[in-house]
């Protein structure tokens, strides 16, 4: 089961660690996107849900006790509640075996259109909400804690040949 802790801002790496160290299976999904900034295009790495940290774990008081505890950790989403088997299964692509989501490349046809990805987003155009070429993003849509959270992914445009691959 995936349970969702809320942190205090800007804490999520550290309370993730914290938890890894207590023998928690502790996640903090991150992802590499290109930021335009004074006319300049920047690569950075930023958290995908700020102020979120995912633990897979079996609940029981003992183990949200020893959580609560932790520095930094506010309060578990739910009641505590695990996410259900479709957004655990979302979050588990989004965990990305513990490693940085790098950018996909958004193949383009001769018409502009984006007609699929390479890279992380490759076989998964039915999660992707919206597209923006201009931002360089692709955005995912996730479920937890009776919210909808935007994950945006960074992509790099990519023209496409005439068999619809890159």
């Amino acid at each position: 089961m995936i349970y969702v802790v809320q942190v205090s801002p800007s804490k999520e790496m550290k309370v993730c660690s914290e938890l890894n160290r207590n023998g928690f299976d502790a996640y903090v999904p991150r992802r590499e996107l290109l930021i335009h900034k004074s006319g300049l295009w920047t690569k950075v790495i930023n958290i995908l849900f700020p102020s979120y940290v995912f633990i897979k774990m079996e609940y029981s008081t003992e183990n949200h006790i020893r959580i609560r505890h932790i520095d930094n950790v506010l309060k578990f989403l739910g009641s505590p509640s695990p996410l259900s088997s479709a957004e655990a299964e979302v979050m588990e692509w989004l965990f990305n075996n513990g490693k940085i989501i790098e950018e996909s490349a958004a193949l383009i046809d001769s018409n502009g259109n984006c007609i699929g990805f390479e890279g992380f987003l490759e076989g998964y155009d039915d999660r992707v909400t919206y597209f923006n070429r201009r931002q360089k993003k692709a955005t995912v849509e996730v479920k937890f804690g009776g919210k909808t959270h935007k994950a945006n992914l960074g992509i790099v445009l990519k023209s496409a040949d005439i068999t619809g691959q890159g």
